[in-house]
């Protein structure tokens, strides 16, 4: 007779709450008060195959691609947060003078080394239990960011909309503390 082996019990059955988490970029203040929704990318590894005259085999990747980070944040009331993740990526793409990119390395770096490193950022998502106490933490590395959206301003709501912006970003690789 068969033996049927016990599926060992979770030692938490409470499902994870996606309301609690505190988002922060080291070069953004500005945004971690204000953040309403982020991500955790996903995550693929390359699909190579070893070819035979008779089946594709399937073997382990070797490359990982991460999808991108992707934030929503109320626009404060003098639209710090937003106009520093636009002179960030403003100041990466110089579109009138390459003082542009001197002028915020000089003003935006906190002890940075290498001059490559000043164009990244490094980020922390921090998981909260419902009694506010972190679970995870998700340390991102090496974050540049990508767009920033449009905002609509419009004069004919009944109430009030806040505005909300979103963001992406590219970064290397991320890791659970």
């Amino acid at each position: 007779m068969a033996q049927i082996l016990a599926c060992p019990v979770p030692s938490n059955l409470n499902p994870l709450s996606p309301n609690g988490f505190k988002f922060n970029i080291e070069k953004l203040g500005e945004v971690e008060y204000f953040c309403q929704e982020v991500n955790i990318p996903g995550i693929t590894i390359g699909d190579p195959v070893l070819a035979n005259p008779f089946r594709a085999i399937p073997l382990p990747g070797d490359h990982l691609t991460y999808d991108t980070l992707n934030i929503k944040f109320l626009i404060d009331a003098n639209m710090e947060n937003y106009i520093a993740i636009h002179n960030w990526i403003v100041a990466l793409g110089f579109p009138e003078d390459y003082d542009q990119y001197i002028d915020y390395i000089n003003t935006n770096q906190f002890g940075v080394l290498s001059e490559l490193a000043k164009s990244y950022s490094d980020a922390t998502l921090q998981i909260l239990s419902g009694a506010n106490t972190p679970v995870k933490t998700l340390n991102f590395r090496d974050l540049v960011p990508r767009s920033i959206g449009s905002l609509t301003f419009q004069s004919t709501n009944q109430d009030v909309l806040y505005l909300v912006g979103d963001a992406t970003f590219s970064f290397s690789y991320y890791t659970f503390a």
